[in-house]
């Protein structure tokens, strides 16, 4: 187990460097210069002023030579500084980092509390009315876009609820409840979404389980449908939900970047669209490098629960 653990995270490194750098070049092909967008359109017209500003920031070297220099510096711990904030980039990732766990964790733990179930009781109540209407539900949480739900909610909230509050953020320590209020919607929007896709995942699941022998001779020992399902089948037809899980949870990394704009959540997908709007390099490069170490952990994590759930997996 250690040795796997060992080589997953020596294989992060390679993972890092390519996202990182692709990154970087895509990022200086987008239409738009930082040096505009920090002088304005007159000094950024002036030839003078462009060549000192890009100087002064290392833009102006070939792009290999900027991507080594930034390698070096995040070596030694040190992600640079913002060029529209001038703080610290670490300092402004590490604040919103939180606030985006927080969501991904509660649309997680809405999706499984909404899709498993659903999809247990789909499965074992097979060709009848409730599984129509669970599928349904599936069909339609697949189809709609997050965003598309998120702007409904923002909208009908402000005309037929102006009391309930969907926009804005407030620190778990400074007042939770109100907190989880606000959270609550943005989370809801994500978790109804990737809980339908679980959904489907747990039905099919569950169904070709029950089709299993050891699941018939529990049956015939007359064994009560109860124990058949949460006892004997559904720890192996949760093994691709779980899969499910951590392929999804990666998702919700980088998913929500168009919703914390939409509900004013000052999360790190909000701080990355404001810096691609403004070519903010450093507050992109850093925060696509914690996103990816945060996606490969996560399907770390995955892998590992895989394998304690099921004995047949052997780590590799």
């Amino acid at each position: 187990m250690g040795q796997y653990i060992l080589r997953r995270l020596l294989l992060v490194i390679p993972v890092l460097l390519g996202v990182t750098f692709l990154t970087f070049a895509m990022m200086r092909l987008i239409p738009g210069d930082i040096v505009t967008n920090m002088m304005g359109v007159t000094a950024g017209n002036n030839a003078e002023t462009r060549a000192r500003v890009l100087h002064e920031l290392g833009l102006d070297k070939p792009l290999l030579e900027q991507y080594a220099w930034w390698l070096g510096r995040i070596a030694h711990g040190d992600f640079g500084y913002s060029f529209i904030h001038g703080g610290p980039v670490l300092d402004e990732i590490l604040r919103c980092l939180p606030i985006t766990f927080e969501m991904c964790l509660m649309s997680m733990i809405i999706a499984i509390a909404l899709g498993v179930p659903l999809g247990v009781l789909a499965a074992v109540r097979r060709g009848r009315l409730s599984d129509l209407f669970v599928r349904i539900f599936a069909l339609l949480g697949i189809s709609a876009p997050s965003f598309f739900l998120g702007t409904i909610i923002v909208v009908f909230g402000a005309i037929y609820f102006p009391n309930v509050q969907t926009l804005g953020y407030v620190p778990f320590f400074q007042d939770p409840l109100a907190n989880l209020a606000r959270m609550f919607w943005p989370s809801l929007t994500l978790g109804l979404g990737i809980g339908a896709i679980l959904l489907r995942y747990a039905r099919a699941s569950v169904i070709e389980t029950l089709g299993e022998d050891y699941v018939r001779t529990a049956e015939a020992k007359g064994l009560s449908w109860q124990r058949v399902i949460f006892v004997h089948a559904l720890k192996n037809a949760l093994i691709p939900v779980i899969t499910a899980v951590g392929v999804w949870s990666a998702f919700l990394i980088g998913g929500t970047v168009l919703l914390e704009e939409i509900f004013a959540i000052p999360g790190l997908g909000r701080l990355v669209l404001g810096a691609i709007q403004s070519r903010d390099y450093p507050i992109i490069q850093g925060a696509v490098l914690f996103m990816s170490f945060g996606v490969a952990m996560v399907m770390l994590l995955a892998d590992l629960l895989v394998a304690l759930v099921d004995p047949r997996v052997k780590l590799a």
